[in-house]
């Protein structure tokens, strides 16, 4: 008697493929996947079906290697979608946390629905809770009507006489180009405390408008590049009821203005947040840092801080915060020590002011004390407010960043009129959305 052969088609192969993977028949679907693939390498099903097999078999390297091939023979958002997950997976599954994370926003990216993408921003949060390493990126662009914080005059008053102020002391207009990253590392408990390490590094860079330049023809924009590298090391506690957060942390680093190397700073910080209401929390702040002139020794410091934030978020969804803050800077130099006040509040409403466009407000007082006058001059006193608008454009999210902009605007009264600064700059950046 002849044997009967049963045939199947490629699109039954396939299927049959999936099946055999939800059975949890991993080496049996792999195999299936390897003979369609004889006939079309490219073939996008099978070769997701080969990651979804191998994955579900402990062989990470080769579902990594099949999903990445499935990802680049994907056409549709779907294909990439499904294809991008599974590479998540994998990653994921072979410690590879960091790695996932990218695959996962470009899952959320190429997602075709709205449900796909929470799930995708949901599987995010899960791999970077459980990722003991972080990496956070910062960049902006903001042209600025006065880059060096210089004098809105040009010409001050001494002992009743008029004197010129040097172009380079005067408000230089240019743009401000913002660079930043901070490594984060979790490390191991210590009883009741979740310890962090971290390193962060920030740069501004600046270009000099030709109004700027023919102002001050001696100077570069370079003059004004300032770098700091800052290590942290911290630790929380959450309250046994959960209603309550402490924090402390220490923190060194260094600085540089110019080029050359301005300040090496340490110091300490301790914070508590408290609820404060159904709705509402209640943040306090204390801080002691020491900084090391290298300009000049005589310009040292040490600098005592004190915060407090409320915190309510109204039923309808809008946010606001309220943060006053003090401090009190210590120094031999009559052009530092200083007693700083101040309050700043920040409103954040529930709805987009269009499409899916979030705003966020900030109007801020601060008045600024010098211990002591410089010669022939009056003792300083600042005078400075703030206000600004950020717009969050959270319809143009791309890989789960969306581009911000914010136009704030600055004026600062002083009793010393070198130093009445006013500044207008729009800001242009970027803002993780999850």
């Amino acid at each position: 008697m002849a044997s009967a052969q049963t045939q199947i088609n490629l699109d039954e192969a396939r299927a049959l493929t999936f099946q055999l993977v939800a059975e949890g028949q991993y080496d049996s679907a792999a195999a299936l996947a390897r003979t369609i693939l004889q006939s079309d390498p490219n073939d996008q099903a099978a070769l997701l079906a080969l990651a979804q097999a191998e994955h579900g078999a402990g062989r990470m390297p080769a579902a990594i290697k099949a999903a990445k091939a499935a990802w680049r023979n994907s056409d549709t958002d779907a294909e990439k979608y499904a294809s991008s997950v599974v590479a998540a997976q994998a990653l994921s599954s072979d410690g590879k946390p960091l790695r996932a994370q990218f695959w996962l926003r470009r899952a959320a990216q190429h997602a075709p629905n709205d449900l796909f993408k929470a799930r995708a921003k949901r599987d995010f949060g899960y791999v970077q809770q459980t990722n003991p390493m972080r990496i956070d990126l910062r960049f902006s662009v903001a042209p600025s009507s006065n880059i060096n914080n210089g004098s809105k005059s040009d010409t001050i008053e001494i002992a009743g006489l008029p004197f010129a102020i040097s172009g380079d002391a005067q408000a230089l207009s240019g743009i401000e180009y913002n660079l930043g990253a901070t490594l984060s590392y979790r490390l191991p408990r210590a009883g009741d405390w979740n310890l962090m390490a971290s390193t962060s590094f920030d740069a501004k860079f600046y270009s000099l408008s030709s109004d700027a330049k023919a102002l001050a023809p001696s100077v570069s924009s370079s003059d004004y590049a300032f770098e700091e590298l800052e290590a942290r090391l911290g630790a929380r506690r959450v309250d046994e009821d959960g209603n309550g957060l402490t924090s402390l942390s220490f923190k060194v680093g260094q600085n540089w203005y110019g080029g050359n190397t301005l300040t090496r700073f340490a110091g300490f910080d301790v914070g508590r947040r408290v609820r404060a209401g159904e709705r509402s929390t209640l943040a306090f702040h204390a801080g002691l840092e020491r900084q090391w002139r290298q300009d000049s020794k005589l310009r040292s410091a040490d600098v005592v801080s004190l915060s407090t934030t409320w915190g309510h978020r109204f039923e309808q969804g809008s946010a606001m915060w309220i943060t006053g803050y003090v401090s009190d800077t210590a120094s031999d130099s009559a052009a530092i020590a200083q007693e700083t006040l101040g309050a700043v509040v920040r409103y954040a409403p529930a709805k987009p002011v269009f499409a899916d466009t979030r705003l966020e407000l900030s109007l801020g007082y601060q008045t600024r004390s010098f211990d002591r006058a410089l010669p022939l001059f009056d003792r300083r006193v600042d005078n400075r407010v703030t206000a600004s608008a950020t717009m969050i454009f959270n319809d143009l999210d791309y890989f789960g960043f969306a581009p911000t902009a914010e136009l704030s605007a600055s004026k600062t009264s002083s009793t010393v009129d070198q130093y009445d600064i006013e500044d207008l700059g729009l800001k242009l950046g970027l803002r993780s959305t999850f």
